[in-house]
């Protein structure tokens, strides 16, 4: 059975390849990297190696387990952020593959890819995690569990963290045997130890079919399920009367949106720098853009829900609540992410001709990503200056925590380790998805109607 797709100003190049030549831009990345990826992968390790020594220096050598809370707030944020971000963009991936669009197959990679800095956000993770107290006394999501909140707290984003490392390799599996069959006829490699004998025999593509589908839904359910805990422990449980049950689901949509915005930014420079314009085409963008838009504005909606109830409500700890939270020492930190999170999604992308552009969803995407990011010191500073989180209300408004140089060293510096680890993964893992976009080949025919030409799509089963 076949549709018919009317095609935009421009026909799509990636369509016109061959798969010889999708096989050969691909291991072309392989056999040699460029300028621009060398000197970003120095950059960021650099960045990171920076990263840790602020952490060592800073919250671990200067504070302790024992120490200040508030000597933790930025690893809390620095946590948060990548949790946002590393941590969801594998999410949109597993969306896109049940949608079945076409668009999103030279997308898929770069969506997946981010989760190879996932190592980061769980070791700090670990060592965050004994800065809380037990739950004796408090409150608490897990109503004094044995073992909780570090036992089950950690078994959960460890859970996450290797589903997304198996969903990146499944998804990887079928290119690291070509990249085998290609690079390492004569002496075997690492993707000759990666590829573990996979030789496309039906049976074993079943298998890959299968286990990416199973592998990405289970992230999904992971991912949502730890963000709302994370949402919980390291906020919700920190700010004394603070029991909403909307903000975890908010906190979740808050990453998810981020998650589509790094992957934009993503095709955005391999486009440009990545020698990729062939697979990136306006139609991606403008896929992309649509999915941006819409959590933007579910975004909105979990914020603005929880903000009315507060607002009417009028009780004594919501009263407090709102202003530690939206009006008096964060006031100016909850304008910028508003800004970027919402207004500059709806402000930019609610124009079609905007949002059918490249610039326009990467701007957006950018502005989400740095909204983000503040948005988490934000909250990580209100819940982690908290001198005493076991009293029932909030009764003493604490100043805004004000970062030191190791603070922000260590948030920028970490971020740069995990972007790190994206790039190193790059060297095993092919852009672009080599089976997925030679799948979406042998679907398309070109066919002339009247005067114009479009686009005959093959609609798998």
């Amino acid at each position: 059975m076949a549709t018919h797709a009317h095609s935009h100003r421009g026909v799509q190049r990636t369509w016109d390849l061959t798969p010889q030549q999708v096989v050969t831009d691909g291991l072309r990345r392989i056999r040699s990297a460029g300028s621009a990826y060398r000197w970003a992968l120095v950059i960021s390790a650099i960045l990171g190696v920076i990263g840790v020594i602020a952490l060592i220096a800073g919250p671990i050598v200067g504070t302790g387990w024992s120490g200040s809370r508030p000597a933790w707030t930025y690893v809390a944020a620095t946590f948060g952020f990548l949790m946002s971000t590393v941590g969801s963009a594998p999410c949109f991936s597993v969306a896109m593959r049940l949608t079945r669009g076409h668009w999103r197959r030279p997308v898929n990679r770069l969506s997946e890819l981010w989760a190879a800095g996932l190592i980061v956000p769980f070791i700090l993770f670990c060592l965050l995690i004994f800065v809380l107290p037990n739950t004796d006394g408090r409150q608490s999501l897990w109503f004094g569990w044995w073992g909780s909140p570090y036992l089950w707290d950690i078994i959960m984003l460890g859970a996450l963290t290797i589903c997304g490392y198996g969903f990146l390799y499944t998804a990887s599996m079928p290119d690291m045997a070509i990249a085998r069959d290609q690079l390492e006829r004569d002496r075997p490699g690492r993707f000759t130890r990666l590829a573990r004998g996979f030789r496309g025999t039906v049976y074993q593509w079943q298998i890959i079919d299968r286990g990416v589908s199973y592998l990405g839904a289970l992230y999904v359910l992971l991912y949502v399920g730890t963000m709302t805990v994370m949402a919980s422990e390291l906020i919700l449980a920190l700010l004394p009367g603070d029991n909403s049950a909307i903000f975890p689901a908010g906190y979740a949509v808050s990453g998810l949106e981020s998650g589509v915005a790094v992957t934009i930014i993503a095709m955005a420079v391999f486009r440009r720098w990545g020698g990729a314009a062939e697979y990136l085409e306006i139609e991606q963008f403008f896929a992309a853009a649509k999915l941006q838009l819409a959590l933007g504005l579910l975004w909105f909606y979990f914020h603005w829900t929880e903000f009315i109830v507060w607002w009417y409500g009028r009780l004594p700890r919501e009263l407090a609540l709102l202003k530690v939270l939206y009006f008096e020492p964060y006031f100016w930190l909850l304008v910028f992410s508003f800004a970027c999170m919402f207004l500059a999604p709806l402000s930019v992308l609610v124009w079609t001709r905007i949002r059918r552009s490249i610039a326009g969803p990467t701007v957006a995407a950018c502005l989400v990503v740095l909204g983000q990011a503040v948005d988490q010191v934000r909250l990580m500073s209100a819940s982690f200056s908290i001198p005493n989180i076991y009293e029932k209300e909030l009764s003493i408004i604490p100043n805004a925590y004000v970062p030191s140089a190791l603070d922000v060293l260590l948030f920028v510096g970490l971020i740069g380790g995990a972007f790190a680890l994206v790039l190193l993964a790059l060297r095993v893992v092919v852009y672009p998805s080599i089976w997925e976009v030679t799948a979406g080949l042998w679907l398309r025919a070109r066919k002339a109607y009247y005067k114009t030409e479009v686009t005959l799509i093959g609609k798998p089963n």
